[in-house]
């Protein structure tokens, strides 16, 4: 695959007005940022992402009857079951004892912030990238990946110059001949990035929604 190929494609007119869909991603970041209970809502989604994507729409569809922090037991035993049934229903694969587990702990600390409002109140008084993902490592099962990812779900500025290393992104880097376990792979797919004219926010959202796409069109 040509890195210059591709550069011609999403630096050019595009067939596809990819530029136009990073728009509208853009705007559904940012609606999301008011939701009430962000915080609560992205750590479900983690736990329905983890390890795989696959299903994790029907699990997330289950949120405002099931999964909404008030609809959840106060008791850890039977919120965890509950946690779990959701998971297995959804054909979430992969490690869903483990997944209940992180998410039931996380509502204890919700909990502790004060209940879903005020704990994504406190998420959003976070200041300067480093503090915004430090804050999120407290909870269960949010590693590097999604202590970064989140923000940028979001659109917050702190993260627009952000490339998530995921599997999906080190993928098409690789195709593009770049080394996947590269300690500078980052930074190089943000040159690269800037080359297409594109920040790292939006390169991130353009491989990981469209990526297959992208190749197809530059080959």
């Amino acid at each position: 695959m040509s890195r210059q190929r591709v550069v011609s494609f999403l630096s050019g007119t595009m067939q596809i007005d990819l530029r136009r869909e990073l728009e509208v991603l853009k705007a559904k970041g940012a609606e999301s940022r008011k939701q009430k209970d962000l915080l609560w809502r992205k750590l479900c989604e983690v736990v329905a992402t983890t390890g795989s994507v696959v299903h994790a729409n029907e699990f997330m569809a289950m949120y405002e009857d099931r999964l909404a922090f008030d609809k959840l037991s106060t008791s850890e035993p039977e919120r965890t079951h509950d946690i779990f049934r959701a998971l297995e229903e959804a054909n979430v694969p992969r490690w869903r004892q483990i997944k209940a587990q992180h998410l039931s702990a996380n509502y204890e600390l919700v909990n502790q912030l004060g209940g879903p409002v005020d704990a994504t109140i406190e998420m959003l008084k976070q200041e300067g990238r480093q503090s915004k993902m430090q804050w999120l490592l407290q909870f269960h099962g949010v590693g590097a990946k999604y202590s970064r990812n989140i923000w940028m779900d979001i659109c917050d500025p702190d993260f627009c110059n952000s490339i998530a290393l995921d599997a999906r992104v080190k993928t098409f880097a690789e195709k593009l001949g770049f080394d996947r376990n590269s300690n500078t792979l980052e930074a190089d797919l943000l040159e690269f990035a800037k080359s297409c004219k594109l920040n790292g926010w939006e390169f991130d959202r353009l491989v990981f929604n469209f990526g297959d796409l992208i190749l197809q069109q530059s080959r």
